[in-house]
């Protein structure tokens, strides 16, 4: 159970990492690009933060820290899926 864990974990950490590179680094010619691109270094860097207590996890055999990252990191993902099923079933109504 926890080998699919440790997967699932990193291939989302991997997306979100590169979804907040790929935003960092798309053109843009707004006045508040600075601030964004503030916001975007911390995400990628608590991101790696996160990749990092994933490794410890998984190494030093923590179950605990295991599965409070893969909350974590699932969350962001079923929250967006039921998101849209929300909006399918209202929509059709």
């Amino acid at each position: 159970m926890d080998k699919w864990m440790s997967i699932s974990s990193v291939v989302l950490l991997a997306v979100y990492f590169v979804l907040a590179v790929n935003a960092g680094a798309s053109p843009s010619d707004d006045p508040q690009r600075g601030m964004a691109q503030g916001f975007i270094i911390m995400v990628g860097f608590v991101l790696l933060s996160v990749g990092g207590l994933l490794w410890f996890a998984v190494a030093r055999n923590h179950p605990w820290l295991l599965r409070t990252i893969f909350a974590f990191t699932v969350f962001p993902t079923v929250s967006y899926i039921a998101q849209q099923i929300f909006l399918l079933v209202h929509h059709a109504q």
